[in-house]
């Protein structure tokens, strides 16, 4: 098992409801290895194009 530690910008082009915003990150995260431990770190809508951009710092399972 290898741990690793990664900053991601998740970006979104549909609008994202916050009560979906979890199940969101994870499944973005899924592609990168097993989540252990993950945190928003900031969230920007833009209002020109209707896009989200999710920060988010995760700790990652390989195996």
């Amino acid at each position: 098992m290898k741990l690793t530690f990664r900053r991601l910008s998740l970006t979104s082009s549909e609008p994202l409801a916050t009560h979906g915003l979890r199940s969101w990150v994870l499944q973005q995260l899924q592609r990168e290895g097993e989540p252990l431990r993950w945190a928003i770190t900031s969230i920007d809508r833009s209002s020109e194009t209707a896009q989200t951009a999710v920060e988010v710092e995760a700790v990652l399972i390989h195996s």
